[in-house]
């Protein structure tokens, strides 16, 4: 690669990174996919919104718990072949969905707990694979690049693949959105075949117990206070600005009337946004001032979703929803890169899966919360308590730090 770009992104010198980055980019368009053909498939299966909301929280939900299991797993065992035992899993539970839908043989309940398995192994995988970067990138130097680098695919992906998903669903219908993760999962799955990665950490005689190393880790990530104060932000933005996604169809009716393709087109706005925050970190140089970036991404997420939840002017909602993604991304790729940095190699996996269980795990929990505020106060309002919590979260971070 020409030494411009390798200044520019220097994750992007190391043969494996580049290697892992190129089956990921093309993989997780096939998952975003994926995602939109099941919300259609249970909304045609049943026309029922509530089981759209339950099929999102079998999904989410199993982060909270079972990551930090995961990251203790990614701190004792080869993260290489954790990778290729779950994504192997993914794969053939996506050809499993594909065969019920095209031979009409799957149910709603079939659907959900399709969805609750698939959430499993992915509450297992994303810290593994965070953890994993590490193991790509040997110069610690180049980490928070590699992050961000990760961070721009996925959410590049979070903008193609539903467009992508919903085409397909169109043209030939959702089992072709089942099938199509399965074949771009490959591209991850010869890429980890063919990389070589120092797997010391995982041959590491483990010290005391199962419980007790879990239980450390949750010691380690909260003894650091940069770490804590980041956590915690991650928890409230996940809480109260995360559910927009769920709650989104109904704050649409209630301000802007019954338009679904314009729930589409805000949901785009907030991919278009967390696409141009990830790409601006991956090309940002040095890693100074990350706490101060993610507690303005915070803010930035809160003030955009406040403006969606409080204005019928489009426009205005339009750059409200733009602000929701910019701020989300700042905020969880500025905490993943100073975890990355900032953690033990003993024990980065362990953290990394807590940032995944207070960040990914918060989400359903809000969901679930703001969704029953919304029953008495509208989802609108719902919404905007929301981004209050998130926002009174980043002033009281924003106060600490001052101290």
């Amino acid at each position: 690669m020409s030494p411009r770009l390798a200044s520019r992104f220097p994750a992007l010198a190391h043969r494996e990174f580049r290697r892992y980055f190129t089956g990921q980019s093309i993989a997780l368009i096939g998952g975003f996919a994926h995602n939109v053909a099941m919300a259609w498939l249970a909304y045609r299966l049943t026309g029922s919104v509530a089981l759209l909301g339950l099929v999102g929280f079998a999904q989410l939900a199993p982060a909270t718990l079972v990551s930090p299991v995961a990251g203790l797993l990614a701190d004792r065992y080869p993260r290489r072949r954790l990778l290729i035992g779950l994504l192997a899993g993914v794969a053939l539970l996506g050809v499993l969905l594909a065969v019920l839908t095209w031979t009409d043989r799957v149910s709603a309940a079939g659907l959900v707990a399709i969805a609750a398995v698939r959430g499993l192994m992915f509450a297992c995988e994303i810290p593994i694979r965070h953890a994993f970067l590490a193991d790509l990138v040997t110069d610690r130097k180049a980490l928070p690049n590699a992050v961000a680098l990760h961070s721009s695919a996925l959410n590049t992906a979070r903008f193609v693949g539903p467009a992508i998903g919903g085409v397909l669903i169109g043209a030939v219908g959702e089992a072709a959105c089942f099938l199509l993760h399965p074949l771009t999962l490959t591209a991850t799955l010869v890429q980890l075949s063919r990389i070589r990665t120092d797997e010391s950490h995982a041959h590491a005689p483990p010290s005391g117990s199962f419980l007790r190393q879990y239980l450390e880790g949750w010691r380690i990530a909260f003894a650091d206070p940069v770490i804590a104060r980041l956590l915690v932000g991650v928890f409230l933005l996940g809480f109260g600005v995360g559910p927009y996604m769920h709650l989104m169809p109904a704050a649409v009716a209630e301000l802007h009337g019954a338009h679904p393709e314009w729930v589409g087109m805000f949901v785009s706005c907030a991919g278009f946004g967390a696409m141009v925050s990830a790409m601006s970190l991956a090309a940002r140089r040095g890693r100074g001032d990350l706490l101060r970036i993610a507690n303005a991404g915070n803010a930035i997420a809160a003030i955009g979703l406040a403006t969606f939840a409080s204005t019928r002017w489009m426009p205005l909602a339009v750059l409200g929803m733009i602000a929701v993604g910019l701020g989300t991304i700042a905020q969880a790729v500025s905490t993943n890169m100073t975890i990355q940095v900032r953690a033990p190699d003993g024990s980065r996996g362990r953290v990394l899966a807590i940032y995944t269980a207070m960040f990914i795990g918060a989400t359903p929990l809000g969901a679930l919360f703001f969704g029953w505020v919304g029953q008495f106060a509208g989802a609108a309002n719902a919404l905007l308590a929301g981004a209050v919590l998130a926002g009174a979260g980043a002033a009281a971070t924003a106060w600490r730090a001052r101290r």
